[in-house]
């Protein structure tokens, strides 16, 4: 079996993540070869998983949704595709090269892997809506994966609407709550972004920040991923229970035995402190259309987590934010599972287009 996986590489990890866990699932249990390609954030976290790129990719070579299939980059990745001659393509967040491989491989088996926004979102101007259903529904099967469960539109082939496809790493963790530890997670969503996501996720730190004046007993960890968010935010650290870390660090750093965590409500991280049971604080934020998102994966994830997760505006008062922290930090914590990640059903919907 020979898989290859193309993802999305900013504004955050979103789109590499999952298609990385399932590619390295197949390498790992069916001695599957496989390839990967992605850029910029994307591009740091694959050279963690052990691959390497042989083309640097410029600025010319995407645009707002992706990778421009005429593109050096988009024509390398061409080029790739015809020496490798892969069974399968997962392609997650390029609209733009599925559609483009569909049109020079007809018979190429491709898997569109999506987020429910992409397959419905009531925020989108409705033809950007119709053209990327139009995009996506050229592959042989579509994996939408998240909290919520979205129709199969009409255009689509094989479709299917599960929960969120996770880390292996995340799967494997045991946390113990051992730690006097506060951690606030930001993600990798500040790269190539709007300078307003970037304020945002600046202003969420400095109030970490503030936290370590009234938490004096506990470590204050701050997780940016972004070298441009760390230099703002090291301005500012005074205390000594503070740690800031620039880089994509491995999960076990703030899973394993955190007794509360902060973080964007990206659709991963959400998902991982769901399954893990982490008592977490999220905050929905970004610009016009992700702020809508983050706020939808927010509201549903605090309905299902048993009163482990709570979602706040992005504006709340220092001492609001306190009287959470206390609250959650006081609740009785057990390892409990309420939520169950969509990895196996994902591997089946695999392994099915391969036998077909």
């Amino acid at each position: 079996m020979k898989i290859a996986g193309i993802f999305r590489g900013f504004p955050g990890l979103g789109r590499v993540v999952s298609g990385v866990e399932l590619i390295t699932h197949f390498k790992d249990h069916y001695n599957a070869d496989i390839r990967a390609f992605s850029y910029l954030q994307g591009e740091k976290y694959l050279n963690q998983k052990g691959f390497t790129s042989n083309h640097t990719v410029s600025e010319h070579d995407y645009s707002s949704i992706g990778i421009i299939p005429v593109s050096a980059y988009g024509e390398y990745i061409f080029n790739q595709i015809e020496d490798f001659d892969p069974d399968i393509v997962i392609i997650d967040g390029e609209p733009l090269l599925l559609q483009s491989l569909r049109v020079v491989y007809p018979n190429l088996k491709i898997i569109a892997l999506l987020n429910p926004f992409d397959v419905h979102n009531p925020y989108n101007q409705s033809s950007s809506s119709l053209i990327f259903n139009d995009m996506y529904s050229k592959a042989n099967l579509a994996i939408v994966h998240g909290f919520w469960r979205v129709e199969k539109p009409y255009k689509y082939n094989e479709y299917q609407s599960i929960n969120t496809i996770i880390r292996k790493e995340v799967l494997s963790i045991k946390p113990t709550f051992s730690k006097n530890k506060i951690c606030c997670i930001l993600g990798g969503g500040t790269v190539n972004s709007k300078i307003e996501f970037q304020e945002k996720s600046i202003a969420i730190a400095y109030k970490c920040v503030q936290l370590a004046d009234v938490f004096n007993d506990f470590e204050i960890h701050i997780f940016c991923s972004n070298k441009q968010i760390y230099n703002e935010i090291i301005k500012n650290k005074i205390r000594s229970n503070i740690f800031i870390h620039a880089n994509i660090q491995d999960c076990n750093e703030y899973y394993s035995d955190s007794k509360l965590i902060i973080a964007r409500a990206g659709r991963n991280t959400i998902s991982e402190v769901l399954y893990l049971g982490i008592p977490t604080i999220v905050i929905p934020t970004g610009c016009k259309f992700r702020s809508k998102e983050q706020k939808t994966n927010a509201e549903i994830v605090e309905s299902i987590s048993s009163n482990k997760i709570v979602n706040i505006n992005e504006d709340i008062d220092i001492n609001e934010l306190i009287t959470q922290c206390e609250m959650l930090l006081k609740n009785d914590i057990q390892n409990s599972q309420i939520w169950i990640p969509g990895n196996a059903q994902a591997i089946e919907q695999i392994i099915n287009l391969f036998n077909s």
